[in-house]
């Protein structure tokens, strides 16, 4: 037993491994690594677990551009990111309905107007609204200042790549007369730079000819050829 209490009266560090059967002097042990100067740890992780006695191991280092290596991954990336199932985004549609306010020296009114068909080749709106006529028949407007009601609607239809048909009819209404305007018109494409363009315009105004009512129609008929 002498030879433990001497070590442990010198201060040597205590040993975490047992001492071998023949008890050798501490120095000539460390020397031997028959002994560990590391300290006795009871937890999970130590602090010193960093100490190996191997050295670590150098990661290999990436191939050069351009080697076969190298160009194999790129092609490997390449053909997993063909194959993902791509998510496409689009945008939210525009509201179909609306309300719309309009303030001039001759009117004020406020109108609601939907979009009823909303296609590639066909459109349809629809409004209706109320107001407040200031100056008599300025902007196709009723006889006489008031209240008025306005409304009407408005077609677009293409016919292929051959034609296109816009209609459009707007009223109003007040104390004394109604007021109705309707707009027609028709482009043909006749050729590659040639449409011929048709419009039509009919006004009727049910207070004309002392209230028995009249219908003015005006034509245009033009061939335009694009540069």
């Amino acid at each position: 037993m002498f030879p433990g209490w001497w070590l442990a009266v010198v201060g040597l560090p205590v040993f975490t491994q047992p001492l071998p059967d023949a008890l050798k002097p501490a120095p000539i042990a460390l020397v031997l690594g028959e002994v560990s100067l590391r300290s006795p740890c009871y937890r999970l992780v130590c602090r010193d677990a960093e100490w190996t006695g191997q050295r670590p191991r150098a990661l290999p280092l990436p191939p050069p551009p351009g080697t076969a290596a190298n160009m194999r991954r790129k092609q490997a990336a390449t053909q997993r990111l063909s194959n993902r199932r791509l998510i496409g985004l689009y945008t939210p549609a525009a509201a179909r309905d609306r309300v719309i306010s309009y303030a001039r020296n001759w009117r004020v009114d406020t109108t609601y107007r939907l979009d009823a068909v909303r296609e590639e080749d066909t459109s349809l709106q629809v409004e209706l609204g109320t107001g407040y006529r200031i100056e008599p028949y300025t902007d196709y407007g009723t006889a006489v200042p008031g209240v008025v009601a306005r409304g009407g609607f408005s077609l677009r239809q293409r016919f292929g790549d051959k034609a296109l048909w816009n209609q459009r009819v707007l009223f109003e209404t007040g104390r004394e007369n109604t007021y109705v305007r309707q707009t027609i018109g028709l482009d043909v494409y006749l050729m590659d730079n040639w449409t011929l363009h048709s419009t039509l315009e009919m006004w009727h105004d049910t207070a004309a000819d002392g209230g028995e009512g009249r219908t003015e129609r005006s034509g245009e008929l033009r061939l335009r050829y694009a540069f």
